[in-house]
């Protein structure tokens, strides 16, 4: 197995939160890895705790640093791996799979940077934050946590955290790094699953000094007109964005809206007009009946000329993407989340769902979390599936099984335009 993978944890006295890290960090089932721990010198038990794993710890380094990023910038220069992902102390990945998924649902030799979503810790809350697919959207401003991100190990000593920086930007170095790798031309590429869980961050003021920063980083620490509009702009969304008003508008917007007013508009020329409104990418010649149910819309991916039927759940929270000439029957229910039964907390899991190109659902079939039905397969009525699905075969039962084999060279459009349905 190539792609070896260092894992680096900063930490200085988090004795209540450090055991958790390591263990997540541990407990990865990528195989090839190393794993850092750098701490600032702490004197709250912290290294205590670090001792316990000795053996199992590749690298540990206490002693007084400059800071975060200096700690960091240690352990970057000791990696020995292909790649390096920071963990910090408190942060968790999102299952013990998380690397190993990072690592296969791409070609990892087609990026410099990987990046996925992440999962924020609020509370008793936890909410999927997902990572943006427009890599562009980086000469503007961030699309992903840092944390859930792998850089090759050359591109990152290459650009180390700029430590002369710290007093104007703080906490925005690592900002500032990704933004110089990405005007260097490195090529990002976005695996979707979720990588991360990080705990809710600081009080409502650092979230405008936040924007302020980043303003500065993706400015180049220059007055540009353009740059700064924008800025302004987000500091009003951010205004916005504070609940529990943000929550009612939303509420109004995507519940309210998608799901008990849209459904009696008889027009699907109005009604994809409003679900586009909301972030949903829906494809030429596609058409979704009405009582359609939608959670999360804004995660919709449907391509060209596929038909979704009437009574159909669709739940995108953990992000959904139909392919074209795709064929959903009716009553069909796809979920892309689920809880976790075996955790005290009882937490939510997100797994994307991925249909490829002329598959067929049956009437009330079941997909969940984290299934992808591959291109030309069939799914039988009243099926529920919970594995993938190979290409060009059908599936039946409970749970689905293979029953047969569809043709290939498949060729058609999934075409539905009757008026007031």
């Amino acid at each position: 197995m190539n792609n070896k993978i260092t894992i680096l944890t900063v930490v200085y006295n988090n004795v209540s939160e450090i055991r958790a890290t390591i263990e997540s960090a541990l407990a990865q089932t990528w195989q090839n890895k190393e794993y850092f721990i750098i701490d600032g010198g702490s004197t709250d038990g912290t290294m205590d705790i670090v001792r316990e794993y000795a053996g199992r710890i590749d690298y540990v380094v206490s002693e007084p640093d400059k800071g975060l990023y200096d700690a960091m910038n240690k352990g970057i220069m000791k990696a020995t791996g292909d790649w390096i992902i920071v963990l910090n102390s408190g942060d968790l990945f999102a299952a013990d799979d998380a690397l190993e998924k990072a690592m296969t649902l791409i070609n990892p030799d087609e990026a410099d940077v990987i990046y996925g979503n992440s999962i924020e810790l609020r509370n008793n809350e936890r909410r999927l934050m997902p990572a943006g697919d427009d890599v562009s959207a980086l000469e503007y401003s961030n699309i992903y946590r840092h944390g859930s991100s792998l850089i090759r190990t050359a591109v990152q000593r290459k650009y180390l955290y700029d430590l002369s920086k710290a007093r104007r930007i703080s906490y925005a170095l690592d900002t500032d790094m990704i933004h110089r790798v990405y005007k260097a031309g490195y090529r990002f590429r976005k695996v979707d699953t979720v990588i991360e869980c990080y705990r809710y961050e600081g009080m409502s003021n650092q979230r405008y000094r936040m924007l302020w920063y980043n303003y500065l980083v993706f400015s180049d620490y220059r007055f540009r007109p353009g740059k700064f509009m924008r800025f302004l702009k987000d500091v009003v969304l951010a205004f916005v964005h504070h609940p529990p008003f943000y929550r009612t508008l939303k509420g109004l917007g995507t519940e309210v809206m998608v799901n008990d007013v849209l459904p009696a508009v008889g027009s699907w020329r109005v009604r994809r007009w409003y679900l586009r409104l909301v972030g949903a990418k829906i494809g030429r010649g596609t058409f979704i009946m009405k009582r359609t149910y939608f959670m999360a819309a804004w995660r919709v991916r449907v391509g060209e000329y596929s038909h979704i039927n009437r009574g159909c759940t669709i739940d995108a929270r953990g992000g959904l993407t139909i392919g074209n000439s795709v064929s959903v029957s009716h009553g069909v229910k796809i979920f892309s989340t689920s809880h976790d039964l075996h955790s005290p907390q009882f937490t939510i899991i997100y797994e994307p769902v991925s249909i490829g190109d002329y598959v067929f659902i049956g009437p009330g079939a079941i997909i969940l979390k984290g299934v992808t039905i591959g291109e030309g397969a069939a799914v039988a009525a009243g099926a529920v599936v919970t594995k993938d699905v190979a290409p060009y075969t059908i599936v039946g039962g409970v749970p689905a099984r293979p029953i047969g084999r569809r043709s290939e060279g498949l060729d058609y459009h999934c075409i539905w335009n009757e008026p007031f349905t």
